[in-house]
């Protein structure tokens, strides 16, 4: 019996050891310090927010002109080269067309020949020895050869190629002493002072597109610059295959540092909104498909689930789930979580 309350003693002493280590760890943990994550915050202040439609597409010259040969001959004189610049009207090569002007000279002798006779003639009416359908007839054959005194004309000026347009001579295809058949191409003329840019407008866009409309010109070879444009021309006609509208802006390249060809981007201002609640893009927290964002109530972070606008440059339009006057955590967003408790700095 004297052992038997021995064991008994040493079990009680056992038991009475684990529930004062268990004591200790309730208390240890009902003193622990609760977590406080330090972040930065920002009051929301409704702001002016621009809706941006950007498209890319091509640069090209507004005149790109192709000149060529009215008549076939031999290039006798060339007066350009590619790079130069000429003026409208200007005498870019002559061809030879000698058979042409041998039959001037002569159109030009019978129509002299022709007046002299009128004149005479028309002394003999006068004179009362001479019928008028004579005189009429001769009257016809003066017209018929200053008609054909014309035609003449117009095939020696064929032989003179002038530039139908200001600008830059970007190809040549002949050079002197070379033949050319009628129609044969002679130079390719470029004006770069203005230019054109063709982007693709989606149907869903079209309704804020119109033409004279203002548009912002941006060229990836040429960073940091932008140019003001202008809508040329809105197609009243979808892409059956796309479904979207041609669209062609215009924009002044005075000094020439855009070129045919470059990747352009065209932006185009859909609309204004005057009084939107906006968020930093990296405030914005994507968690299981949704878009969430952190608010600091009184030293609580709080969720918010969000949904999304308009998005302008770094910030984006929040239709639902924030209201102007809040404090919106701008950094510290990632370590908190519903309830977390939060020092604002």
């Amino acid at each position: 019996m004297h052992k038997q309350a021995i064991l008994t003693v040493l079990a009680l002493a056992a038991l009475l050891a684990l529930a004062g280590c268990g004591n200790e760890d309730s208390n240890a943990n009902a003193f622990a310090p609760e977590r406080v994550v330090k972040v930065k915050t920002m009051t929301v202040t409704p702001m002016v927010l621009h809706d941006i439609l950007t498209l890319p597409g091509e640069t090209e010259p507004e005149d790109d002109v192709f000149v060529s040969s009215d008549s076939a001959g031999t290039v006798t004189w060339l007066g350009v080269r590619e790079g130069d610049h000429v003026k409208k009207g200007a005498i870019i090569a002559r061809v030879d067309v000698a058979s042409s002007g041998a039959r001037l000279d002569q159109a030009k002798a019978s129509r002299e020949l022709a007046a002299e006779q009128l004149r005479r003639r028309r002394e003999l009416l006068e004179k009362g020895v001479l019928a008028q359908e004579e005189f009429d007839q001769m009257a016809a054959k003066l017209e018929e050869s200053d008609a054909s005194l014309r035609e003449m004309q117009v095939g020696v000026d064929q032989g003179v190629i002038r530039a139908p347009v200001s600008g830059i001579v970007n190809k040549r295809f002949v050079d002197q002493g070379e033949r050319l058949e009628v129609g044969g191409q002679v130079v390719e003329i470029v004006d770069p002072s203005i230019i054109r840019v063709t982007v693709n407008v989606p149907e869903m866009d079209i309704p804020f597109i119109r033409k004279d409309q203002e548009a912002m010109l941006t060229v990836d070879a040429i960073p940091g610059r932008k140019w003001k444009g202008a809508v040329e021309f809105v197609s009243f006609k979808a892409d059956p295959t796309s479904k979207t509208f041609e669209t062609r802006v215009l924009t002044d390249n005075g000094d020439g540092a855009i070129r045919a060809g470059m990747l352009a981007r065209v932006s185009f201002e859909r609309r204004t909104i005057p009084d939107a609640i906006t968020a930093p893009l990296y405030s914005i927290i994507n968690q299981g498909g949704e878009r969430l964002l952190y608010v600091d109530e009184n030293g609580t972070a709080r969720a918010r689930t969000i949904e999304i606008g308009v998005i302008d440059a770094d910030r984006a339009q929040i239709l639902q789930g924030l209201k102007a006057g809040e404090k919106l955590i701008v950094s510290g967003q990632t370590m908190v979580e519903d309830g977390t408790k939060v020092d604002a700095q």
